[in-house]
């Protein structure tokens, strides 16, 4: 006579595999991890030694004497503003850092592969450490994951600056939140408080939001954004150049206009409403006309226009209290564009006023 299981004894085995499942599960996910890592080192070093090789094919032909180069989707180069073919038998990477010594030799390098073959899957995310730690390409990364757990409003880090702004600079983490209650996400307004905001802390230099006194067609059309879209930006390190994303940017309009200016920006800088709430006795709202169409900044919520409560927004440049340009026209006038004072509080300027330079950025949601 044949004899089955018992109902007992089923759910002995259903247990018992279970158990083998969630033992054997992770062995077997970091042995494939393990393998990917191992895998990626011999990837890495091939790629290296293509990388030496085609610097010295270029010096044939050439003087080049790449100081930093930024490794780009497809694993080729690019150094400055020209482009470095990198040939190698094995698996590109899809994204990194590679510096060099006067001499041409790599002295430091940054190298992220990708999951898939192709390249065309996520890159294997660095472990976050913290903001002032990390380098840009494993923050860009996170915050693209939405690994930023470690990440907090209000940490700092030093930057290098090249060119007319040359010099160390402290940046800092000014926002995190994306919430769609505080209507980001939505049609009609700014993406400038919304995800991953990150300011300098301090003023990198002073200048003029336009050259005439006037302050025809706002935001969009100021002297003072092409000034930071373009020379500003460039002096930034490439790896964050290339992890800063395009951010819709909602802007006041001025006396006889009617319209709110809507732009695009890589960098931006800031409004009335991300500094401030409308205190009890003054309505900075009634010379904004897009300040109900952004959100506070995270840093600075809290802060307000009554009196006493706005120190927060105060900056300095070479360590002195100054004067700082926001985006926002002043509506009542032709030729005024909101700045902060020393104290952290609102006021205006005209437009050929020289005041201090503090842009804004996001990174990758």
């Amino acid at each position: 006579m044949k004899k089955g299981f018992t109902l007992i004894e089923l759910l002995a085995i259903i247990v018992i595999l279970a158990i083998i499942t969630l033992i054997a599960t992770p062995i077997i996910l970091n042995i494939i991890s393990n393998a990917k890592i191992e895998t990626n080192e011999i990837n890495k070093e091939l790629y290296l030694d293509a990388v030496k090789d085609a610097v010295a094919r270029k010096n044939l032909t050439e003087e080049f004497n790449p100081e930093e180069c930024i490794i780009q989707s497809d694993g080729d180069l690019l150094c400055k503003d020209s482009e470095l073919l990198v040939e190698v038998n094995g698996i590109k990477p899809c994204s990194g850092k590679i510096t060099f010594d006067e001499k041409g030799k790599i002295t430091s390098d940054t190298v992220t592969y990708c999951n898939g073959d192709d390249g065309t899957e996520e890159p294997i995310v660095p472990e976050p450490k913290s903001f002032k730690d990390d380098d840009w390409s494993t923050i860009i990364s996170n915050v693209k994951a939405g690994n930023t757990d470690v990440y907090n409003v209000g940490d700092e880090k030093t930057i290098e600056l090249t060119g007319e702004v040359e010099g160390t600079y402290t940046v800092r983490i000014v926002n995190k939140s994306n919430n769609i209650i505080d209507k980001c996400g939505t049609d009609g307004f700014s993406e400038t408080a919304c995800g991953f905001v990150i300011e300098f802390k301090d003023i990198i230099t002073m200048h003029n939001m336009n050259t005439e006194n006037k302050n025809t067609g706002g935001w969009e059309q100021s002297e003072m954004r092409t000034y930071i879209n373009n020379t500003i930006f460039k002096s930034l390190p490439i790896e964050l150049q290339n992890g800063i994303i395009d951010t819709k940017v909602i802007s006041g309009y001025e006396k006889d206009a009617s319209k709110n200016y809507i732009t695009i920006d890589k960098l931006y800088l800031l409004s009335t409403h991300e500094l401030w709430v409308e205190g009890s006795s003054d309505n900075v709202s009634e010379y904004d006309t897009a300040y109900s169409n952004t959100r506070q900044l995270d840093y600075y919520n809290g802060v307000t226009t009554d009196s006493g409560k706005y120190s927060q927004a105060k900056k300095n440049y070479e360590g002195v209290a100054t004067n700082w340009w926001l985006r926002s026209a002043y509506f009542t006038t032709s030729s005024g564009f909101y700045r902060v004072n020393t104290y952290g509080y609102w006021n205006y300027n005209t437009a050929t006023t020289t005041n201090g330079v503090s842009p804004a950025f996001r990174l990758s949601e």
